[in-house]
């Protein structure tokens, strides 16, 4: 199975955000077990900005190399973005990581942010205990 990742997710794991580190945690590992894991190219651009915002540069760096070895970037282009439009739900970047996700065949899209994914055509998944 295909397994799409949020960008919200990452974070949590990367910045172990409480009180979702955990679940998030659990979730990513678990995916990681039996199935194949993707990111979205945009969701690196982010994980840089504001990891080095709150960890430095270089920790961003190194948590993006761990990443991109368990998790495919998928691949997108410019016809993706029309996508992206077709399922904005009012923001943008939750539409362009449908797009992404529909690029890499994702069944499943891994977020606690399932209010901006109401569009999508993929099942979406949260890591939210509540």
């Amino acid at each position: 199975m295909n397994i799409f990742f949020d960008t919200n997710i990452l974070l949590d794991i990367a910045l172990r955000r409480e009180p979702h580190f955990k679940k998030s945690g659990e979730i990513f590992s678990e995916a990681l077990q039996d199935h194949r894991c993707f990111m979205s190219w945009h969701s690196v651009s982010n994980l840089y900005y504001i990891l080095g915002k709150f960890e430095g540069r270089s920790k961003a760096t190194l948590f993006i190399k761990k990443m991109t070895t368990v998790c495919k970037i998928a691949s997108v282009g410019h016809d993706d973005l029309a996508v992206a439009f077709r399922y904005d739900n009012g923001d943008l970047e939750d539409s362009m990581q449908i797009a992404a996700a529909l690029n890499c065949n994702a069944e499943i899209i891994m977020t606690r942010d399932p209010k901006g994914f109401a569009k999508s055509p993929i099942l979406i998944s949260t890591s939210n205990s509540n």
